[in-house]
C-alpha cells in the first residue's frame, strides 16, 4: 500500500513540477539567459516558456518580427525538445519545427515559407548585383550533428527572378530540389519558364563546402541577356554560358 501511495505522490509531484515549468514566464526566463545568447537580441518577449511570442529578434544582420513558439508535448516523451515556430513578419513568413534529439543533433522540419530575394541578399556580404523576386521554401528539412550538415531536403523556388545592373533584367522562374545522398547533399537547378533557360547541379559536403556547376542559355534571342551573360565567358556551341562556383557555407557548431 505504501508503495502505491508513493507512486501516486511522485506522479503528482512530477505533474506539479511540469505545470510550474510550463507556466514559467518567458520574459523572466529571458532575463536569466540573455547574457548567454551570444549575438542574439530579443525584445518584447511574452507568454510562457511553453508558448509565447517575441516581437523582435536580431542575430547579426538577420532580423525578424512577431515570432511565435510552442513546445510540442509528444516529442518530449521520446527524449526530444521540439518547438513549433510561426513567423508573421511581413518580410519573412514561415512555419516550421525545430528541435534537439536525445543524441544531441539539431533538426529543422516541415519548413514552409516565403521571403523576398532582397531580404535574403541583405543577410549576405554581397550587395551587387541587386537581386529581386520572391523566394519560396517548400517542405524543407535539415539535420546538424557535431558541426556537420548530415541531411537537407526540400524545394526552393525563385519566382519573378530579376537582376538589376543598371536597368532591371528579368530572368524568369527557377527551382532547386535538394536531397541527401552519400555523405553529401545534392541539388538540381532548373528553370520553370522565362527568358533564361537554366540547368545545374549543386553538391554540399557535410563540412559545408559547396560546388555549383550550371549552364544558362538565353531564350528567344534576348540580346540584352546574352550581353550580360558574356561576363561568364564565351558561349559554347549551343549558345550556353557555363558557371562554376565553389565556396563554404557557415555550418553552426551547435
Amino acid at each position: 500500500m505504501k508503495k502505491r501511495w508513493l507512486r501516486f505522490l511522485l506522479l503528482g509531484l512530477g505533474a506539479y513540477l511540469f505545470f510550474l515549468a510550463a507556466t514559467f514566464p518567458a520574459a523572466y526566463a529571458h532575463r536569466i539567459v540573455r547574457d548567454g545568447l551570444s549575438g542574439v537580441t530579443l525584445s518584447g518577449v511574452e507568454g510562457t516558456i511553453w508558448s509565447g511570442n517575441v516581437r523582435h529578434l536580431q542575430a547579426g544582420v538577420f532580423q525578424l518580427q512577431d515570432l511565435h513558439w510552442k513546445v510540442k508535448f509528444w516529442p518530449l516523451l521520446l527524449g526530444r525538445l521540439e518547438l513549433a515556430l510561426d513567423s508573421r513578419d511581413k518580410e519573412v513568413e514561415f512555419k516550421t519545427r525545430v528541435g534537439r534529439s536525445l543524441g544531441g543533433s539539431f533538426y529543422l522540419s516541415e519548413l514552409y515559407g516565403s521571403t523576398s530575394m532582397a531580404s535574403l541578399q541583405q543577410m549576405t556580404p554581397y550587395r551587387m548585383p541587386v537581386l529581386q523576386g520572391k523566394v519560396l521554401f517548400e517542405g524543407m528539412k535539415a539535420v546538424l550533428a557535431q558541426g556537420k550538415l548530415v541531411e537537407a531536403e526540400g524545394t526552393i523556388r525563385w519566382q519573378g527572378a530579376t537582376i538589376k545592373m543598371g536597368s532591371p533584367l528579368e530572368l524568369g522562374n527557377f527551382s532547386i530540389e535538394l536531397e541527401t545522398g552519400d555523405q553529401q547533399v545534392t541539388g538540381r537547378l532548373r528553370d520553370t519558364g522565362g527568358p533564361l533557360q537554366a540547368e545545374g547541379s549543386l553538391k554540399i559536403t557535410q563540412e559545408g563546402a559547396y560546388q555549383f556547376e550550371g549552364t544558362f542559355i538565353p531564350r528567344n534571342g534576348s540580346s540584352e541577356l546574352a550581353r550580360k551573360l558574356r561576363m561568364l565567358g564565351a558561349p559554347d556551341a549551343n549558345g550556353g554560358y557555363t558557371l562554376n562556383y565553389a565556396g563554404q557555407l557557415p555550418i553552426p557548431l551547435l
